[in-house]
């Protein structure tokens, strides 16, 4: 791996976690305990992690294949994960008697 393509490769790690990070720790420290609303929000901002992180990889794609590649094993890992996050943000949704995320 060059160094060209682990910079790359660690920017879309990096750029993947920014708004779902700012939005749970706001959250976490406004005081007022987790909303219905932060949560539902949080989870927005995670999809849209989830989005930046697939445009990352697409353009690493046109950078470098071995970039893009290790971009896309990053991406493929997290959207394993998609479900049980999604079930456990309605659990915690539905603790507060609040309408699940779609």
């Amino acid at each position: 791996m060059t160094l060209k393509t682990l910079i790359l490769f660690l920017a879309v790690g990096i750029l993947a976690g920014c708004q779902t990070s700012t939005y749970v720790s706001s959250a976490a420290t406004d005081g007022d305990g987790v909303t219905c609303n932060e949560i539902s929000q949080a989870f927005n901002a995670y999809q849209q992690d989830r989005q930046s992180a697939t445009a990352w990889s697409q353009l690493a794609q046109l950078i470098s294949p071995t970039a893009g590649n290790y971009a896309d094993m990053g991406v493929q890992k997290a959207a394993q994960y998609y479900d049980q996050i999604k079930a456990t943000t309605n659990l915690a949704l539905a603790v507060r008697g609040c309408q699940p995320v779609r």
